[in-house]
């Protein structure tokens, strides 16, 4: 198995997926909240008009920087902290700025509607400690702000202390719903961990049945041949005849078949000289087999002995997929490697591949591509299937790199 498989990286894809699908969606209730406020303001006037106004175009602003940032890329972690930190203080200060505004009362049934709501933003978050600070927060801040606000008033104190449990109650309510998210995208993340291990170890053991049958083939059967050529020849010399001739040529024939097979399955070359030889090798092969023109571009040699032999398996599982279903003229097989990774690409001129194919392709038990781009995955690369113009597709894979890159010479 690949050394620099560890796991970490598909747990870490999984759980920032759905950490950015929550932020989205808590952006999308965010404005949601944001355009309930307006209304609020509108049919019920605050006591500090100008101060509400400008909270809500601050809040506005933040709102919408919020909603950007939830669609661009992957967020930073403590952007789950926002809630508490930005969200609240935010409520916070419209109720203590607008006085009268914050006295529950029958004309106001908003009263409390914008904390809870709070509470329940935090709750998308796969973060139940910043939920748990959140709803502990607006809950002291509800009870205390109300109650001072209401001091000798015993009817509206009672209706406070009720909306300020059954606030509490929500956050706890709350926390729990953010527990249960959590350990469900974990139990997922680590599904997909099991996945792309078994798939590691899996391909790791076919390669190296592959190294196996390869020199099996070498020892065994190839060497059988060359010595039956040996024979013929002898005889040959002998007592020339036109079927040992016939033979000759047969069994010459069949030894170039074993030992285009034996450097197919393992190229023994890619341990000696490295990626560039093997690849040059291989775009030989599907160049012959293939009927079209193959161009090899490289600027380094070797990245390593495990990722050569990843980035080998790639491109010889991408040429393979250009030899059966491109009908390619000609072919562009690029491998570059500096300080930031090594890419290996695939451009073809055929008839395209589009994405809905691959998707029907692994439903009908063809993986190799996809078996590949998790194998990719588990040590932290990437694989991009894109049309080509005018015509064709290009399959490109970037790793990083922990070690020396050796350059061409």
């Amino acid at each position: 198995m690949l050394s620099l498989a560890d796991g970490h990286d598909a747990i870490s894809t999984v759980l920032a997926d759905f950490q950015q699908r929550a932020l989205q969606r808590q952006a999308l209730l965010r404005i949601g909240l944001l355009l309930a406020a307006v209304a609020e303001s509108i049919l019920i006037r605050p006591y500090n008009l100008g101060a509400a106004q400008l909270i809500l175009v601050v809040y506005a602003v933040y709102a919408v920087a919020m909603l950007t940032l939830a669609w661009r890329g992957e967020p930073p972690r403590h952007v789950a902290w926002a809630v508490p930190l930005m969200d609240l203080p935010t409520v916070a200060l419209f109720f203590m700025l607008t006085s009268e505004y914050a006295i529950p009362d029958w004309n106001n049934p908003f009263i409390s509607d914008w904390l809870l709501m709070i509470v329940v933003l935090s709750a998308f978050q796969l973060r139940p400690v910043v939920t748990a600070v959140t709803g502990a927060l607006a809950t002291a801040f509800y009870g205390i702000d109300t109650t001072l606000a209401l001091l000798g008033d015993t009817v509206s104190l009672h209706y406070t202390v009720g909306h300020t449990l059954t606030l509490s109650l929500i956050g706890v309510g709350a926390v729990l719903l953010s527990r249960i998210q959590q350990g469900r995208v974990r139990d997922i993340a680590a599904l997909a961990h099991a996945r792309t291990s078994m798939l590691a170890t899996t391909l790791s053991i076919v390669e190296r049945d592959r190294r196996d049958l390869a020199e099996a083939l070498h020892d065994g059967p190839l060497q059988s041949v060359l010595a039956a050529r040996l024979d013929v020849d002898e005889a040959a010399e002998a007592a020339p005849h036109e079927a040992l001739t016939r033979a000759d040529e047969a069994l010459q024939d069949t030894a170039r078949q074993l030992r285009s097979s034996v450097t197919a399955l393992h190229p023994s070359v890619l341990d000696r000289a490295g990626l560039k030889q093997a690849l040059d090798g291989l775009a030989r092969r599907a160049s012959e087999r293939g009927k079209f023109t193959v161009q090899v571009v490289c600027n380094a040699t070797s990245v390593g002995s495990e990722t050569d032999q990843l980035l080998y398996s790639c491109a010889r599982e991408f040429m393979t997929n250009v030899v059966k279903h491109a009908q390619a003229r000609h072919v562009v097989l690029r491998f570059e490697a500096d300080q930031d990774g090594a890419t290996l690409s695939v451009t073809d001129d055929g008839i395209g591949l589009p994405p809905s194919v691959l998707e029907e392709r692994v439903t009908q038990g063809h993986i190799g591509i996809a078996s590949q781009q998790l194998r990719l995955q588990a040590v932290g690369g990437t694989l991009t299937v894109r049309p080509h113009s005018p015509t064709g597709t290009v399959v490109e894979v970037h790793l990083p790199l922990r070690g020396r890159v050796v350059p061409e010479q």
